[in-house]
């Protein structure tokens, strides 16, 4: 009897043992907890898709048609994994469209797909496809015959595609053309920024050129309106149009570079920003002498994440908040508010000596020293005192500087500081550039006495070690 309670203890123990792990599993699974270790923190996701997926109140259909076989396929489904542990309102489906071949042709009736390797986003029945070429950059490397992933930008066209269906309709950004002005359409990569419209509309932003001469006004849908370095002076009658845009609560980003004289001058001084002919040189944070590398950020919405990301703008010119003068002006509550935002460093100056070559610091002949804004940020009319209302502000940004923007010299932190500003603009702060991942190869190169070692300890040592504790537990037994 003895004997047999203690066996019915023993049920009964590993019995609750079993309830017990069973019920951990349980509660972890309900209450999971990650963490990445990661060195590169590869599939981690910025806190601006963090904030989006906390945000979102729809259910999300996310149909993969992708092939197990794809270079991509391992990265995106370990990035989707990352969003599925963020809400339980995201939904993966995984169609293989050389398996699967019904439930293919049945989804790409529904959403007009014409060809493979692509995701679609579904949100309440609007859809947004995130092709391929959205997901990575590509180059070729020497040594190999066929293009290699150098940067792998998911997140970026994921939550760039979540956002774009959880807004709705999409936003209209003018780029103005007619006064020599960057176009999108120009994939020159000393001139072009088709780049740039790449990311845009990457975004769910819809892009489309204006000609002032051809309009009255500033289009009614204008959501922005972008002025990228032009070269010619626009007419007192376009100033004005643009002026009156700002006044109806536009959005207004402009772009000068050093130098040029635009039109635009007055109507910018009236706003509190101001142009010195010049250009600016930063001995401290320079890599070819003309460029300036910026790495000093004021406190704003569009430099809060910026972090160490660097902005590398190429010859630029001075763009600083003027002073006010008249006790008028200082008084007047409807007065722009205008905030500095990349900044050089103290041994930088203001070179106004049109040659670049002979540019040397001579406070003779003008030249300033000490930081420098290279560009601002505009606001007015955030809120209305008098009713306790929240209106919408007019809002501008102003660059010393188009090149950094340009084809051939766009880096992670320009284009992180140019997203950042349209997105201010746009009232999106929640979505402010995600930056892509590049993607690093770890290379482990090992000699021949190293190889060797390795191979004794893993295939005859760990193997031996096993071995001989099974003997001689096996011998202690015996005795």
């Amino acid at each position: 009897m003895k004997r047999f309670l203690t066996h019915l203890n023993m049920v009964a123990a590993v019995l609750l043992a079993l309830v017990l792990v069973q019920m951990l599993n349980y509660i972890a699974l309900r209450n999971p907890l990650r963490s990445d270790w990661s060195g590169r923190k590869y599939y981690a996701l910025s806190e601006k898709t963090v904030h989006l997926m906390e945000e979102l109140e729809h259910r999300v259909d996310v149909t993969v048609f992708f092939q197990e076989e794809h270079t991509l396929y391992q990265d995106i489904e370990n990035l989707l994994e990352e969003y599925q542990y963020l809400t339980r309102n995201f939904h993966v489906e995984w169609v293989d469209p050389s398996r699967d071949l019904s439930r293919t042709e049945k989804l790409t009736k529904k959403y007009g797909l014409t060809e493979a390797q692509v995701i679609v986003f579904d949100i309440g029945g609007k859809s947004k496809v995130v092709r391929q070429v959205d997901l990575a950059d590509l180059q070729m490397v020497k040594g190999r015959k066929e293009p290699v992933i150098s940067t792998f930008k998911g997140e970026q066209a994921f939550s760039s595609a979540i956002q774009g269906l959880v807004q709705g309709k999409t936003p209209v950004v003018y780029f103005l053309v007619g006064h020599g002005e960057r176009r999108v359409t120009e994939f020159d990569q000393i001139m072009g920024f088709s780049k740039v419209g790449t990311l845009i509309v990457r975004d769910n932003l819809e892009i489309r050129e204006l000609m002032l001469t051809a309009e009255k006004q500033i289009p009614e849908d204008a959501a922005a309106l972008i002025i990228a370095g032009p070269t010619k002076i626009m007419s007192t009658t376009e100033a004005e149009m643009i002026e009156a845009y700002l006044d109806r609560s536009g959005r207004v980003m402009v772009l000068i570079d050093a130098l040029m004289e635009t039109g635009l001058e007055t109507m910018l001084r009236r706003w509190g920003v101001g142009l010195r002919h010049d250009f600016v040189l930063d001995p401290e944070n320079t890599l070819k002498g003309s460029d300036v590398y910026v790495r000093t950020y004021y406190e704003h919405p569009i430099t809060l994440r910026m972090g160490d990301a660097g902005a590398r703008f190429h010859l630029p010119r001075s763009v600083e908040p003027l002073v006010v003068d008249s006790e008028q002006d200082a008084s007047t509550e409807d007065r722009p508010t205008v905030v500095q935002l990349a900044m050089t460093s103290e041994k930088s100056w203001s070179e106004t000596q049109v040659d670049e070559a002979s540019a040397k610091y001579d406070e003779n002949t003008g030249d300033l020293k000490g930081a420098f804004s290279l560009a601002v940020a505009v606001e007015r009319g955030a809120t209305q005192k008098q009713l306790d209302v929240q209106i919408r502000p007019s809002r501008m940004v102003v660059f010393g500087d188009s090149d950094f923007v340009s084809n051939g010299a766009l880096t992670g932190g320009d284009q992180d500081l140019f997203m950042s500003a349209l997105n201010w603009l746009l009232d999106r702060e929640e979505l402010m550039a995600i930056a892509p991942k590049p993607i690093e190869e770890v290379k482990l190169s090992l000699t021949s006495k190293q190889l060797q070692k390795l191979f004794w300890v893993n295939i005859a040592g760990v193997p031996s070690i096993a071995v001989v504790a099974g003997l001689l537990v096996w011998l202690r037994r015996r005795k």
